[in-house]
């Protein structure tokens, strides 16, 4: 089953009673094109945000765009391999050249291949999977943290999964770039948290995307804790692993 976006122009929901705004702020989002990616640009332009978008597919981030420029939003979209450090630099380069800072890293680009034990996992395959799911959010933290340091901080949202909280049979590769993320984000959290650089990760849950062959809940239903940690509401919120199910109680905790 495939899910269709909320309507144009839906207002954004309360959060702690609250309507979370984005007013003005600069969110780059990697793996925005399609899946939990899109779904969080699509939320970020309805809160009010300007957008920087990239995947390695040009024609999915600009079919993104398009939706996301119909809702009113600013949106910059840019092809980039998040593995790749040169095409990284220059996609920080090209949205500060645009808008002049970036106050939201969301490192969502990820991959997954077929589960498959370890006795007969492809070496190229593990390689591949720790390049998307952990190299790439190092090299977007290390090229965007000069840029919200100058601009007096910032948030990075890291998507995680279940598999990187628990031990999963078969998915060694991927279970193991998410364990790495996660790891990474508290951290990053403890080394940037004096320079006003809050990190947390999210675990969304069993969501409809490519990796899960579109079964799941709606990707829109896990925007909420993205928007929330964007936000100047969640401003005091650091080092957190979030689900996007259960957050509000995770940080009543």
């Amino acid at each position: 089953m495939r899910y269709t976006a909320p309507p144009v122009g839906r207002a954004p929901r309360t959060l702690y009673g609250l309507s979370v705004k984005l007013d003005g702020k600069i969110a780059l989002i990697t793996g925005g094109g399609r899946g939990i990616g899109k779904a969080v640009a699509l939320a970020y332009a309805r809160a009010s945000a300007k957008l920087a978008i990239c995947a390695r597919t040009a024609g999915e981030i600009e079919a993104a765009a398009k939706e996301i420029r119909a809702l009113g939003a600013e949106c910059l979209a840019l092809p980039c391999d998040v593995a790749q450090e040169d095409q990284v630099k220059k996609l920080v380069d090209e949205v500060v050249k645009k808008f002049g800072r970036i106050d939201v890293l969301i490192n969502n680009a990820g991959v997954m291949t077929r589960p498959t034990p370890v006795t007969e996992y492809d070496a190229s395959k593990w390689d591949y999977t720790m390049a998307v799911n952990l190299r790439g959010p190092f090299l977007m933290a290390k090229a965007v943290l000069p840029v919200m340091f100058k601009n007096g901080g910032g948030s990075i949202v890291n998507v995680s999964s279940s598999i990187g909280r628990g031990a999963y049979a078969n998915f060694a590769a991927y279970g193991a770039s998410k364990w790495g993320l996660e790891g990474f984000t508290q951290i990053l959290a403890a080394e940037v948290g004096g320079r006003k650089v809050r990190v947390n990760s999210v675990e969304p849950g069993y969501v409809a995307t490519k990796l899960t062959g579109f079964h799941g809940s709606a990707p829109e239903s896990v925007t909420e804790v993205f928007v929330f940690l964007g936000s100047d509401e969640g401003s005091h919120v650091s080092g957190h692993m979030l689900s996007s199910s259960s957050w509000r109680s995770e940080l009543k905790k």
